[in-house]
């Protein structure tokens, strides 16, 4: 009877001549360890590893724990060997097969990866992220062919796969099919929006295309998630994250989870970080943040304290993501303060500087906020919003050249917020008489704040262009 398996199988038969087999005469020794070379929180659990695996050289769960922590902590050689070990010792088990090839490929020993991950797939076909592994593993070798079988196979099954469209993308393009590279690329950031790599790859690809504008919008979106890529369910690998007692892998695996937008899990991890390691400093500053997204104020307030006591002058960060979160709860006088102490740690600042001058404006103090603008736009010339705040004042000024120049500044790369600056720009040439290119800019930010589904912002457009387009003289 044919199961689904059976044609990744045939691929896996097919790469056998270059599939591992152990061999090995001499089973590898357990690695010597300095316990205290590794985070003081992991410890005594690598210690009681380690005494476990010595204690029982040859019983592979035992040597393969200890692999998993190794591997956890940074210690990819060791980790390597215990891996090895546990599978010699048990060759019938596809978990360390699958940790040592994942390994292999995350330290970029592509070559090596292909042999182990191949022989854990003839054990077990069906697991979907050693097929995955597989694939890059090839992909990264140059054995693009090998590689976009194994993609296709994996499509027939899970056709909402961004990972393996994403994949397969990068075959076609290496076949110089930049078409359908692009469009599953597309499909791949359709199925996952926030997959960073995939949209930097169609970025580049409607570049070689000659589509200018797409690509300039696509660079945008990578800009926004260049780390973050799809989830995945992998028992396995979330077996070896269970295990994980370091601080550090808490606040990295919150930042993962704030990424494709599950707060509540990114607050729990982030929370166990400093529980960890009370003296972990950008574990309390995420939490500022993170608090801020969920509306705890007081929580957040509680993690500020807490890098205050820490190290205030050092992490300019924490002043000013804490004084963005007072200033979201109209707590302005406060949130200046939080920024001038942004800024008194790092005069370069921009976003410090531009949101101070927000407030000033606020104040009606126009001169002050200017120079916060400009001391933005110093430390960071592309700074799009400072542009577009120091235009909105030069033109309520009467400066419409002015506001025009700094407006024209903000129009790259397309994102959201374009709609909104095309619209600023279009206004300041119909105040400033300019009827045609008034009408040219408002007729693009309708069509943009359109295709984005900006309901407000369309209104308001349309309700210009509606007076624009029956006034023959603007003055």
């Amino acid at each position: 009877m044919r199961t689904w398996s059976s044609p990744l199988l045939a691929i896996m038969l097919a790469l056998g001549s270059s599939a591992f087999t152990a061999q090995t005469p001499r089973l590898p020794e357990i690695p010597q360890l300095n316990i205290t070379e590794f985070p003081p929180e992991t410890q005594e659990q690598v210690q009681q590893a380690y005494a476990a695996a010595r204690e029982h050289p040859k019983d592979a769960g035992a040597v393969g724990k200890l692999g998993m922590l190794l591997d956890l902590y940074n210690r990819s050689d060791a980790a390597l060997l215990c891996y090895q070990r546990a599978h010699e010792l048990d060759p019938r088990s596809f978990k360390w097969l699958y940790y040592w090839g994942s390994l292999l490929l995350k330290d970029r020993k592509r070559h090596e990866a292909v042999p182990i991950l191949t022989s854990g797939l003839q054990l077990r076909p069906d697991y979907l992220p050693a097929q995955l592994k597989l694939a890059e593993s090839l992909l990264e070798s140059g054995r693009s062919e090998e590689a976009g079988k194994i993609y296709e196979t994996i499509l027939k099954r899970y056709s909402d796969s961004a990972e393996a469209h994403y994949g397969l993308g990068r075959v076609y393009a290496s076949r110089g099919n930049l078409a359908e590279a692009a469009k599953l690329y597309s499909q791949a950031c359709e199925l996952f929006p926030a997959y960073g790599s995939a949209h930097y790859a169609l970025a580049m690809t409607y570049r070689k295309l000659g589509e200018a504008d797409k690509a300039q919008a696509q660079l945008g979106l990578y800009e926004r998630g260049k780390n973050i890529v799809p989830p995945i369910d992998d028992a396995l690998r979330d077996q070896l994250r269970a295990l994980d007692m370091s601080a550090t892998s808490y606040l990295e695996r919150g930042v993962a989870l704030e990424q494709v937008g599950r707060f509540t899990d990114a607050i729990a991890a982030t929370e166990r970080a400093t529980q960890l390691d009370p003296k972990l400093v950008l574990a309390h500053i995420n939490l500022i943040i993170l608090y801020g997204r969920m509306g705890n104020v007081p929580k957040a307030e509680e993690h500020y304290r807490a890098v205050l006591a820490l190290n205030p002058d050092q992490f300019p960060k924490a002043h000013y993501d804490y004084g963005v979160l007072l200033m979201q709860h109209g707590r302005d006088q406060e949130a200046e303060e939080a920024f001038r102490r942004a800024i008194h740690a790092n005069p370069s600042y921009a976003e410090a500087h531009n949101n101070l001058g927000v407030l000033l404006q606020r104040k009606g103090k126009i001169s002050e906020a200017l120079e916060e603008f400009k001391k933005a736009l110093e430390s960071r010339p592309d700074y799009r919003q400072a542009h577009f705040n120091l235009g909105r004042i030069l033109v309520n000024q009467g400066n419409y050249q002015g506001g025009i120049e700094e407006f024209e500044k903000t129009l790259f790369p397309a994102d959201e917020k374009t709609p909104s600056y095309l619209y600023a720009l279009g206004a300041t040439y119909g105040r400033a008489g300019d009827r045609q290119k008034a009408l040219r800019y408002l007729h693009e930010a309708q069509q943009q704040a359109s295709a984005r589904g900006q309901s407000k912002l369309l209104a308001v457009i349309e309700e210009d262009l509606r007076t624009l387009e029956g006034s023959e003289d603007l003055r």
